[in-house]
């Protein structure tokens, strides 16, 4: 039942977590006086807060090994979760973490940039994200985590989907060269 629990407290998260992010929310909040700074900020501290919470929940669940990791694949997911977190890092060098965070105000010129990884990958942040969770699911193969993991890859594949369709919207011509050229998630080493 505690499975049912988590997949449901994602789904809910997912949920909450789109909704917010739809232009005619952010549009009604800003239209009963809020700015959008203040709405980005309030936005990251309450997907933050629920996130803890269900990592916590998560962490609470008394879940069985789907196999036992032995010390080569302890070392193989922590050597991916820190790339990951290496490659997250790296990524936010292209992105006002400020603007990002809800501290500072977004500029419109700064909404399109293909300069760091962004020449590598179309979303960094993303392809950091998943090697993370699949890094800790290799450390820690419980039943839990791989809900956990699998609920969010499925998010940031859909989360992908939309956010093309309103970058492509929004830069048009500009942005569909841009995905010509450049890998969603993993990088060409090829030409």
């Amino acid at each position: 039942m505690d499975y049912s629990w988590l997949a449901l407290s994602w789904v809910v998260y997912f949920i909450l977590h789109s909704i917010f992010a739809l232009l005619p929310v952010k549009t009604y909040f800003y239209s009963i006086g809020m700015k959008p700074q203040s709405y980005r900020l309030i936005y990251v501290i309450i997907a933050t807060f629920l996130l803890i919470a269900i990592l916590a929940f998560s962490s609470m669940i008394d879940s069985g090994f789907l196999f036992y990791p032995n010390n080569i694949l302890k070392l193989i997911g922590l050597l991916l979760a820190g790339w990951g977190v290496v490659i997250a890092k790296v990524a936010f060098k292209s992105y006002d973490t400020k603007a990002f965070l809800g501290l500072g105000s977004l500029n419109p010129e700064d909404e399109f940039r293909t300069d760091g990884l962004l020449k590598k990958v179309r979303h960094p942040l993303y392809s950091g994200s998943i090697l993370l969770i699949t890094g800790y699911f290799l450390f820690s193969p419980k039943i839990s985590v791989l809900i956990s993991v699998s609920m969010m890859i499925i998010y940031f594949l859909v989360g992908i989907q939309f956010e093309e369709k309103k970058l492509e919207k929004a830069f048009g011509e500009k942005y569909l060269e841009y995905k010509k050229k450049t890998p969603m998630l993993i990088p060409r080493f090829w030409k």
